[in-house]
């Protein structure tokens, strides 16, 4: 059974981030923590979030062993994707410093993968970026949507600091549009370096439509 990420990695390292990086509202100031909407049970109850494992690797390289997949990722197809690679990617998510790596799980059965890597390289992070995959057997099922969904409100929730949430998506990645446009995110300052990419930001407490989610289906 996986683990949940409600609860904080104690063998995680942690980076203490500079006095300069920390926001003011965390020096001695009362947190400012907007009303949070909590996705329905269905969601919280099937959806499961754990760290990859290094016995995990075989079933990663199969699932991420994908051109489609890599199509609208902002990384280059490593292809093939080896076993020796898919292990070192493993290892490099188990590094926590400067962000988090889950494994996702609907009803028991592993489907992809979410990620929010931080603005700075320190935690507690008042902004981050997000991004996720699902395996190929689980397209068009409607999982993506509130995967990214309920991993969004429990780094929020887990994470006081945390203001607003970042997505980078391709100009031609019309799911990823859709999606972040029902779950609340608004579009944000481009940048000119970037054309083929837009920028989409979710503000903390940002009231998340979840009864306009389809409920996955396997």
């Amino acid at each position: 059974m996986p683990l949940d990420t409600n609860t904080p990695d104690s063998s995680a390292p942690h980076t203490e981030p500079s006095a300069s990086a920390v926001p003011d509202l965390l020096r001695g100031k009362k947190l400012s923590t907007p009303t949070l909407h909590a996705p329905p049970d269905l969601l919280t109850r099937n959806f499961l979030f754990d760290g990859w494992h290094h016995d995990d690797a075989a079933l990663y390289q199969s699932m991420l062993d994908d051109p489609d997949l890599w199509r609208f990722m902002p990384e280059q197809y490593p292809a093939p994707l080896s076993l020796e690679l898919a292990q070192d990617l493993i290892a490099l998510s188990q590094q926590a410093a400067h962000h988090k790596v889950r494994a996702v799980y609907w009803q028991n059965r592993l489907v992809g993968q979410v990620r929010l890597q931080w603005s700075r390289g320190a935690t507690p992070p008042a902004s981050g970026e997000i991004s996720y995959w699902l395996g190929r057997d689980y397209w068009g099922k409607g999982l993506s949507a509130p995967m990214v969904g309920v991993f969004a409100y429990r780094c929020f929730v887990k994470f006081p600091a945390l203001q607003h949430i970042e997505a980078r998506i391709h100009r031609d990645n019309t799911a990823s549009l859709r999606l972040v446009d029902r779950l609340g995110f608004r579009l944000a300052a481009q940048d000119d370096a970037a054309p083929d990419w837009s920028r989409f930001i979710l503000q903390r407490g940002t009231g998340l439509d979840w009864a306009a989610l389809a409920a996955p289906r396997l």
